[in-house]
């Protein structure tokens, strides 16, 4: 007994001490929250595209302005739960299971950002919208800097969370337990609900793509609607993104703003849900003010951008913290 009370008091620690890492610990940016449960019912479907099954869901008034949410590399549909939950009442909210992950298949095409973008514009014809809103995280935000670049007409605002525009731009996450975590997650999730699961492809395929694309210059950057209101976004302790690529791209794109989340990192919809969710609401509150709408704005900085916030998007951060905080 002496000698099992021993070796529990010396391993307990270590379970502790990697769990704080990831649930517990005193900095958000060091924690994983659990994967969020998008709202019931959830109505799934799946249409082809592409030679490709691509499932999604949605959610909120039919004649809302729609508002298309794209996930990272090796996530789906349901990381964006926590988002959708407060937004769908306002917004026609479109989630959609990029190829090859979540419930969606993969052909021997593989997965690119192109490929992507083209999923996400024939999932937009299927479903008759001309125009959306687009919210992307990694990988997603990608997809829908691809879509602004390739596709000019299509978006009505764009906010890119965590995108990088070369392969360079992307850090060594081998040695982030918190990445590390999520990587193993979305594997036991990606099992449980594809509907043909081959990880190792999936693993091939994304970090093939990761390794040469994008590659992006600031030419490309030039084909995006000088109209098109966009976000680039990141985070403080951001462990996947050097800080050069946001700060880069926002500079590319004129009329785009910088916003630098604070005490997070590349999962800030997850480690502080309500600040990252009160973002794109202020994000959207601005697109579709009357009065920006109809007076050219000049971004001359990422601060400009930042803090000139409206009566409304003030009032709703502070009462998303205030009941954060009793």
């Amino acid at each position: 007994m002496h000698l099992l009370f021993l070796v529990l008091l010396y391993i307990f620690p270590c379970i502790i001490a990697q769990n704080s890492t990831v649930l517990y610990s005193i900095y958000p940016w060091l924690r994983l929250p659990p994967t969020p449960q998008l709202p019931t019912p959830v109505t799934g479907s799946s249409v082809q595209i592409n030679n490709v099954s691509i499932w999604y869901t949605t959610y909120g008034p039919v004649g809302a302005p729609p508002l298309l949410f794209v996930h990272g590399g090796f996530g789906q549909s349901a990381y964006w739960g926590l988002q959708v939950a407060q937004l769908k009442s306002s917004y026609r909210c479109i989630l959609m299971d990029s190829r090859g992950q979540g419930r969606s298949t993969v052909t021997s095409a593989g997965i690119t950002y192109d490929l992507m973008a083209s999923d996400v514009i024939g999932l937009l014809n299927y479903l008759g919208i001309q125009q959306t809103h687009l919210v992307g995280w990694s990988d997603g935000a990608i997809i829908g800097l691809n879509v602004a670049i390739n596709y000019p007409n299509r978006l009505l605002s764009l906010f890119a969370f965590a995108a990088n525009y070369i392969p360079a731009g992307v850090k060594d996450i081998s040695n982030s337990i918190v990445f590390t975590t999520f990587l193993n997650r979305s594997q036991i999730e990606y099992q449980a609900i594809n509907p043909s699961p081959n990880y190792t492809n999936l693993y091939n395929y994304l970090t093939t793509m990761w390794a040469t694309l994008p590659n992006w210059t600031q030419q490309d950057f030039a084909k995006i609607n000088p109209n098109l209101p966009v976000w680039i976004v990141d985070a403080d302790h951001e462990e996947a993104i050097f800080r050069e690529q946001p700060d880069t791209m926002s500079s590319w794109i004129p009329q785009s703003g910088e916003l630098i989340l604070p005490r997070t990192s590349h999962f800030a919809f997850l480690q502080d849900s309500d600040w990252f969710t009160a973002s794109i609401a202020r994000f959207l509150v601005e697109v579709n003010c009357s009065q920006c709408n109809s007076t050219p704005t000049s971004y001359s900085s990422a601060t400009t951008s930042s803090f000139h916030f409206s009566l409304y998007a003030c009032m709703y951060i502070s009462f998303l913290l205030f009941f954060r905080l009793i």
